[in-house]
């Protein structure tokens, strides 16, 4: 089954683990390891991120990795490490090899604190696994991690590697349009993916603007990650594609998305696990939903019995999407907007005679109605200073045009404003509760400090 780079769910915490342990020289030639079909390829300059670090990080990093002193790991810390995503999903990070003695010396001591098993030699290769779900193999110029991989499938996932460690430019992503966009971007963490390589719940707000018949992996995202203040990542992103007519599409579907005023900003609650804010004319805006599948399917259990079309059309100003959570019957939409006109209103009694058996729409205020089939319930209305509000609950409706109780903080409001796209993504609701959650804020710790939410914008 296929395996994102990006995914937050399962693997992040031992991937930011791997990811610790790498390190890069003036050499280029470990990139050689990397494939030139990769999907998704992370860059991440270790050194400017700790010369920023405090020093808990640091004392932190040190305590994982089992050094005293990193020169001793036989990586030498001066420039990038690579993190990818191959074509069958399963995710590789890469080094320059300064001693290979040394990493030896240093892998023996991570064995001895219960994080690998004992050195082999393969093929000339050594390898180890890492906590049975990475491998890691290493020789005189590269060290690749790989994974994750069960231990009956370790094997294979050797072979693969020696493959990669074996191979030449021609076949290395160097050189490849994907790696000169990332060699072109300054942040200490940045990245270029294909929508392709994102989880599946993430990928619509970055294909809007794409024609339909553009498939997700022709769909490029270019970001650069920068620390923010009070547990905030800032992500500066764009959406191209190596595909002209497509690039040519997107660049003009750009136009459609204005600056955000910040009408919404504070309708999101902490809590909630996604918020998308934007500024469009509806009728514009409509004509990239009608080409995107996966915000049609976002909007699918709305646009059962109501016209969702004739609204968004309505719609001229911000308007905003919250995902309070991910969670099967917890993921309704609550929907905001500014609106040029309610003559949708006038449909409502249409839309009642169209209901499919067991469903029904029932007055609830004025202007307002909610559709029920028994298990789905949608609130929505029009406010009287022409606001579009619509939510799973009536509190979540209310809401989505109003203050919330426990609103996202005000320096988080301040970045939406002025972007023309923007996501908030809050890592403490999308990761859960319990040792999953533990063990990926302990990991990234060292990396990005004590992260809790993601800004996304474009």
């Amino acid at each position: 089954m296929k395996k994102n780079i990006i995914n937050p769910l399962i693997f992040w915490g031992e991937l930011l683990f791997c990811m610790l342990i790498l390190s890069s020289c003036s050499s280029d030639d470990y990139l050689n390891v990397i494939p030139k079909n990769s999907t998704a390829v992370i860059s991440v300059d270790l050194q400017e991120l700790y010369n920023t670090s405090d020093d808990r990080q640091l004392d932190y990093l040190k305590d994982v990795l089992k050094l005293k002193d990193a020169d001793a790991s036989g990586l030498d810390f001066s420039s990038k490490a690579y993190v990818f995503e191959t074509v069958d999903g399963n995710i590789g990070l890469v080094a320059k090899v300064d001693d290979e003695d040394n990493i030896s010396n240093w892998i023996k001591k991570l064995e001895k604190a219960g994080y690998c098993k004992n050195l082999t030699t393969r093929k000339g290769f050594k390898f180890t696994s890492v906590k049975d779900t990475w491998i890691l193999g290493f020789s005189s110029d590269a060290l690749l991690v790989m994974g994750p991989i069960l231990p009956i499938h370790q094997a294979d996932m050797q072979r693969q590697m020696i493959k990669f460690l074996e191979q030449d430019d021609s076949k290395s992503i160097k050189g490849s349009p994907m790696f000169q966009k990332l060699d072109s971007l300054e942040s200490s963490v940045s990245m270029v993916a294909q929508a392709a390589a994102l989880p599946e719940k993430f990928v619509a707000p970055f294909t809007i603007g794409a024609p339909k018949d553009a498939d997700a992996s022709q769909i490029m995202i270019a970001a650069e990650f920068v620390k923010g203040e009070d547990g905030c990542v800032n992500i500066k992103g764009e959406t191209y594609s190596l595909n002209e007519h497509i690039n040519n599409a997107i660049k003009e579907n750009k136009k459609t998305f204005r600056p955000i005023r910040g009408t919404y900003s504070a309708s999101m609650p902490i809590n909630a696990s996604l918020g998308i804010f934007l500024n469009v004319d509806g009728k514009e805006f409509l004509k990239l939903l009608h080409s995107n599948n996966s915000i049609q399917a976002l909007l699918a259990g709305m646009n059962t019995a109501i016209d969702m079309d004739n609204i968004i059309k309505s719609i001229n100003g911000d308007m905003s999407i919250i995902i309070h959570s991910f969670n099967e019957g917890e993921n309704i939409p609550q929907m905001s907007a500014q609106l040029s006109n309610n003559a949708f209103l006038k449909d409502v009694g249409y839309w009642r005679e169209s209901c499919l058996a067991g469903c029904k729409i029932i007055d609830w205020n004025k202007n307002s109605y909610y559709y029920t089939n028994g298990t789905f319930n949608y609130y929505f209305g029009v406010s009287d200073d022409m606001q579009f509000y619509s939510g799973g609950s009536p509190k979540y409706a209310l809401e989505s045009i109003s203050k919330s109780q426990n609103a996202i903080p005000e320096y988080v409001q301040n970045k939406i404003r002025g972007k023309r796209l923007c996501l908030i993504l809050n890592l403490e609701t999308i990761f859960g509760d319990g040792t999953d959650k533990a063990s990926v804020m302990t990991s990234i710790k060292p990396l990005l400090g004590n992260i809790r939410t993601v800004i996304f914008s474009m």
